[in-house]
């Protein structure tokens, strides 16, 4: 069978993660994959290495008409700016679609286009590929927001035959926003190497001496894009001022990059936490940190799923997470197997932490170990597989 995978980018991202996972699971014998990214973004392209060499692949856009809509989208609250990055918008999407087109001319006929990333949505309908199908990774009220978006990206995803939800809280939001994709909406996990993760996670190879002397202090992590719109850090780091306060001993070890590094330095030396609270920076090995941490926070505001909640699970931590939509509920299993705090809420937080004794952590822990298996890579690369090769009929799940 003969499948085109389109995505948007190969930079450091738990989607971009989830995408390389899944090309080197799928069999390759079995299937002829064609791989589509959107972005070539340079040196940016992290996981562009980790591509199965069985693997072909493309760029729709390159570096340079990329810079050109970042410099416009940041220059946008000028209302001349805003035509020209509107123009070049229309642009962009000219462009990949014509890319595609001719991809899909001179690399032969296609039997199913997956659209992993939902990024070829607002053209779907003109892709010359008959089987059409899209995952999506997030909550799309809290992605789209406003009701009118909401409701045209609803109305294009319905053009797919298949539309994949990667987890249950998510499958149950999309039938709710549109009750005509029931028949079309399945759940698929995403895929977690164990044995991958537990190889790394030990692994002190990219960490310079003085990064590894940090793993012997007593600390409890956070990995995530440092972005406090989603992610949530104000809430994080005023639960931590709180918790030093009562006196509370272990460092806060904050692991990732993102837009709003500044503003979370700011938050820290306001609240006088230097010492206390520290950005060490991306990682493209976060689970050494993660495995000589005492346990793991995770504090947004809504997810896609919270992939870093597996993976920390995966190392026996364990793990708090904001009871935000959609993800860490259903992978926490409704707080059995890690704890919930209310979404937003710093002194829930504090609560939640300073009730932590040993005996409960080993009971949340050892519950998510009797259950952590509902995420290996073998169980899902072969729901993934079976949708792969029954798509033209119709399937049971």
């Amino acid at each position: 069978m003969k499948i085109m995978i389109k995505s948007g980018s190969l930079r450091m991202g738990g989607l971009e993660r989830v995408l390389i996972e899944v090309l080197q699971l799928l069999d390759k014998k079995k299937y002829s994959i064609t791989l589509v990214i959107d972005d070539d973004s340079g040196k940016e392209n992290i996981f562009e290495r980790d591509i199965p060499k069985e693997i072909k692949y493309y760029f729709l856009k390159n570096n340079k008409l990329m810079q050109y809509l970042d410099y416009f989208r940041a220059k946008k609250s000028n209302i001349f700016y805003k035509i020209i990055y509107n123009i070049g918008m229309k642009f962009e999407k000219y462009v990949c679609l014509k890319k595609l087109e001719t991809i899909v001319e001179n690399d032969g006929k296609f039997d199913l286009l997956i659209d992993f990333d939902a990024g070829a949505a607002k053209y779907i309908d003109k892709v010359a590929i008959k089987k059409k199908v899209v995952w999506i990774h997030n909550s799309v009220p809290n992605l789209k927001k406003k009701k009118a978006k909401i409701k045209r990206f609803i109305n294009r995803i319905a053009k797919y035959d298949k539309i994949v939800a990667i987890c249950d809280e998510m499958k149950e939001e999309l039938v709710t926003l549109s009750p005509n994709l029931a028949e079309k909406v399945i759940r698929i996990y995403n895929p977690f190497d164990f044995n991958r993760i537990l190889n790394l996670k030990d692994d002190s190879s990219e960490l310079t001496n003085d990064e590894i002397k940090l793993l012997d202090d007593d600390y409890c992590v956070a990995v995530s894009r440092l972005d406090t719109v989603q992610k949530d850090y104000s809430t994080l780091i005023k639960a931590f001022k709180v918790l030093y306060e009562k006196g509370f001993s272990k460092k806060l070890y904050i692991i990732g990059d993102g837009p709003d590094k500044d503003e979370i330095e700011k938050l820290i030396l306001e609240y006088k936490l230097t010492n206390k609270i520290l950005l060490l920076g991306r990682f493209k090995n976060p689970y050494i940190w993660i495995n000589h941490s005492n346990f793991f926070i995770h504090s947004s505001k809504y997810e896609g799923f919270g992939l870093v909640l597996v993976e920390a699970a995966i190392l026996n931590k364990l793990v708090i997470s904001s009871d935000c939509l959609v993800g860490p509920k259903e992978i926490l299993e409704n707080g059995k197997s890690g704890i919930l705090f209310k979404t937003g809420d710093p002194n829930d937080l504090v609560q939640k932490i300073l009730s932590i004794n040993k005996n409960s952590k080993e009971v949340y822990i050892d519950h998510m170990r009797k259950n952590i298996h509902r995420f290996d890579k073998t169980i899902i690369i072969k729901e993934i597989e079976n949708l792969v090769d029954n798509i033209g009929d119709k399937c049971e799940y």
